[in-house]
């Protein structure tokens, strides 16, 4: 049997990542969390994570900013990376726009609130 393909998911929200982890890991993936961007660099350089999930408002360094460090070093620029964020339903009350989004250098992004089985079905597309 292959070797579960390993996941890290990065959001500052406990609840959410408890409940997201609970998905992807019956989804039949090994799950990883960090709960900011900092701690996912770090996360990363211990794990070498398959793909990762990366929320955009977080303390201490927002995924904007943890996406680019990851995608401008060579050791990590090949990760998928995929946003998961609110800002769709915040654009009037955040800093970040819909343009962002897609300007970013991640590789896809969902807005939340999320679907399950859309989260799954985008971490299948990317994780291979």
């Amino acid at each position: 049997m292959s070797e579960k393909k390993k996941i890290l998911l990065v959001d500052d929200d406990p609840d959410f990542v408890e409940a997201v982890k609970v998905i992807v890991e019956k989804g039949g993936y090994d799950v990883r969390v960090a709960y900011d961007g900092q701690e996912g660099l770090e996360a990363v350089a211990e794990e070498k994570p398959d793909l990762i999930v990366l929320d955009v408002m977080m303390p201490v360094m927002n995924g904007h900013e943890a996406c680019a460090k990851l995608k401008s070093d060579k050791e990590t620029a090949d990760i998928p990376i995929i946003l998961l964020t609110a800002v769709a339903d915040r654009v009037t009350t955040s800093t970040y726009t819909h343009r962002d989004m897609l300007e970013s250098e991640a590789d896809d992004y969902i807005p939340k609130p999320v679907e399950p089985k859309d989260l799954l079905e985008l971490i299948r597309n990317w994780a291979k």
